[in-house]
């Protein structure tokens, strides 16, 4: 089946027990850091308590993953980095863990948004359709009419 959300009511922390949504805090964001470099990741359903935190445990695991970790590298993707994505992507498809095991530093997140903003957009505007990586042949024929006409005689 599976676990009751943090904020249903048939759990011990209810919607009126006031757990904060929005924006992290400076504040939020040290003790988050602090209570990890002491004790771990550990239960993330456990850590916000713990660690005095008004927040449910995928708030504070996706903020630690995504944010928060030390070794997460900030800034531009390099050449080099684009153009693993573009290749890895090619061999395992949108599976964004997988890539980002392979890139150290960069969260599946960033990787996948970098794909959908720029690297996407980039093979479309070259004439490479982005899932398959192959040329399009709408781009090389020019018009949809023209394709329509190609199609018409192969049939």
């Amino acid at each position: 089946m599976g676990r009751a959300p943090a904020t249903s009511s048939s759990s011990s922390r209810s919607s009126s027990s006031g757990l904060k949504k929005g924006p992290w805090t400076a504040e939020e964001d040290l003790k988050l850091r602090e209570y990890i470099e002491q004790h771990g990741a550990g239960n993330w359903r456990t850590l916000p308590e713990n660690a005095g935190l008004q927040r449910c445990g995928k708030s504070c695991r996706l903020r630690w993953t995504n944010y928060l970790r030390p070794d997460i590298k900030r800034g531009r993707f390099s050449f080099e980095e684009e153009e693993a994505i573009i290749q890895l992507h090619s061999v395992l498809g949108n599976k964004w863990s997988a890539i980002a095991a392979r890139l150290p530093g960069r969260t599946d997140n960033e990787i996948k948004n970098y794909w959908n903003t720029h690297i996407r957009k980039r093979l479309l505007r070259m004439g490479l359709d982005p899932v398959t990586h192959a040329p399009r042949l709408d781009h090389l024929l020019g018009s949809t009419s023209q394709l329509s006409n190609l199609s018409n005689l192969l049939c």
